[in-house]
This record gives structure tokens, sequence and C-alpha cells, in this order.
């Protein structure tokens, strides 16, 4: 389900939302406690803050529909946000270190991009299907 930024209800602490990324992807990151402009701020892992960063909503969704995806684990919404918290120090990574999985540690999972391997997945597909027709 998608929302817009006229919503009257806020998604609570510790809650991971999405926004569109890149056409086929989506950025993710975990609702925090603390709030700006009344809205609450986002703790996410991307490229474009080069690691963790904890920003405005507005900066997060950069006025797109977002996606409300729940709480993934089982662990009280306070111990989430002190983990992503205690990872501000590590850099974004691509391969390693990127939004889903750092939204997965977060969450107590195990690290976790099913965006980074449908990717994978369909360029060995492409790969294959090209070495086939040669």
């Amino acid at each position: 389900m998608y929302f817009n930024d006229n919503q009257h209800q806020w998604p609570t602490p510790g809650t991971v939302v999405s926004v569109p990324a890149y056409i086929f992807f989506r950025h993710k990151g975990v609702v925090s406690d603390r709030w700006y402009h009344g809205k609450p701020m986002v703790i996410s892992n991307s490229a474009r803050a080069g690691g963790i960063a904890e920003e405005s909503w507005d900066t997060f969704t950069s006025g797109q529909l977002w996606t409300d995806e729940g709480h993934p684990g089982n662990l009280h919404p306070w111990e989430v946000l002190q983990r992503a918290r205690s990872a501000r120090r590590t850099q974004y990574n691509l391969l390693e270190w990127n939004c889903e999985n750092f939204v997965a540690y977060c969450h107590g999972l195990p690290p976790n991009s099913p965006q980074l391997a449908a990717v994978a997945l369909l360029t060995l597909a492409g790969v294959v299907l090209a070495a086939a027709r040669s």
C-alpha cells in the first residue's frame, strides 16, 4: 500500500518504510523516534549519504509516495532504533551493506538483499541466454 505525505497517521518508530529508487528498486529505512517539522525522521543507509544517516522525512522520501513495510523482526522498536544508531559509523556498500542489509540488521535478522539477488539472477539469466544464442 502506498502513502503520500498527507497521511494523518505516521508509521511508528522501528517501522520499515520505502520509496522508489532507480526505476525498479526501493530505498528502505527505519522510522525514527525523533521528529522534524511535524514528521518523523528516518534512519537509512544510502550511497547519497555515504552510509547511515538519520534524516528528515522529506529528505528520505524526496516527495515520492512511500510504502509502510511493517516491522519484520521480533525486536522491540527501541532496540531496533538502538541497533540502527549503533551502526552510524559504517559506510555504504552496494554488495555487502546496502539499505536492505541495514534494515535487516536493525531488526535482528540475517543480512538479506532480495533486490540485489534479483539483479544478480537476471544478469546471470541474460548471460546464459546470450551464450546460448552464440
